[in-house]
């Protein structure tokens, strides 16, 4: 996961930092996986109080070794759950997810969740793949196994407005025939 995700990871943290120019004090990444993101937010908001929320307790093992000094020095805190444990960074300034939208049995409801999380100005940077982009094996076994995967952009979209999101932005990591990965920002 550390290899096959880190460069979208990245990426999503540059442009979450470019939607929210000013000062970003509370940060939190829904679905950290090994820690890249996490990561990667740390030293891109070093003023930033930083929240890693993952279901997997071996995940967040992960993250804590990668980013150990951080969890030592009480600048990185990593909790156990889902999107309601985001309640911990309340209000965030800036919340991240990559590759979760899929699994979410309610994805307007878990966005609405992830709002009223933010403070207002807040963004929401959630990385993610249309179908047609994924990989063939992810894209027979996610519908298989009740996860719901994403044909446009604009399907994304649709589900952010309804969750109450406004200034939502689309962007595409690499070329548009065969991206790398998707980034849909939205303002609280």
């Amino acid at each position: 996961m550390a290899r096959g995700n880190a460069d979208l990871s990245r990426w999503v943290v540059e442009q979450a930092a470019a939607a929210h120019p000013g000062a970003v004090g509370r940060v939190a990444e829904l679905g950290p996986g090994p820690g890249v993101g996490l990561e990667t937010l740390l030293t891109t908001f070093p003023d930033a109080q930083v929240w890693g929320v993952d279901l997997s307790p071996v995940m967040l093992a992960q993250a804590g070794k990668r980013n150990g000094s951080a969890v030592d020095a009480g600048r990185l805190t990593l909790v156990e759950g889902g999107v309601p444990a985001l309640a911990a960074s309340r209000p965030a300034d800036v919340v991240m997810a990559n590759h979760v939208l899929y699994f979410w049995a309610d994805p307007e409801a878990e966005l609405a969740r992830i709002r009223g999380f933010l403070r207002p100005g807040g963004v929401l940077a959630l990385g993610y793949q249309l179908r047609q982009n994924m990989p063939a094996m992810a894209q027979r076994k996610f519908p298989l196994a009740g996860h719901r995967l994403y044909d446009t952009a604009e399907d994304v979209t649709a589900l952010a407005e309804a969750a109450g999101f406004t200034s939502v932005t689309q962007l595409v990591k690499g070329p548009a025939d065969a991206p790398q990965g998707r980034v849909m920002l939205a303002t609280a």
